[in-house]
């Protein structure tokens, strides 16, 4: 469990949820910001006048941000501390 392990396990937590909240303002406002590396060019694709882009990109970026929170949580299962806290979670919400 050397530096680029926790690197990858808080980058995913980082980013995760941080995704995970701009794919719900996106689903709230009905406009998703498409932005173009290497550059400030925006597009903005909007819910009613191109909706199966709108919503493929929405969707992909909420499914790929639950991915990432998954994985950060996959990655720390195999230290058994972790793996401890976890049982004694369960152990609690099982009574």
């Amino acid at each position: 469990m050397g530096f680029q392990f926790w690197f990858t396990v808080g980058g995913l937590f980082l980013i995760g949820p941080i995704a995970l909240v701009q794919s719900f303002i996106y689903l709230r406002r009905g406009v998703y910001t498409r932005t173009f590396k290497g550059t400030r060019r925006r597009e903005y694709v909007h819910k009613n006048t191109n909706p199966i882009d709108y919503w493929c990109n929405v969707i992909f970026e909420l499914v790929a941000s639950v991915v990432m929170i998954g994985v950060g949580f996959w990655l720390l299962n195999s230290i058994p501390t972790f793996n401890e806290w976890c049982a004694g979670i369960r152990a609690i919400f099982s009574l």
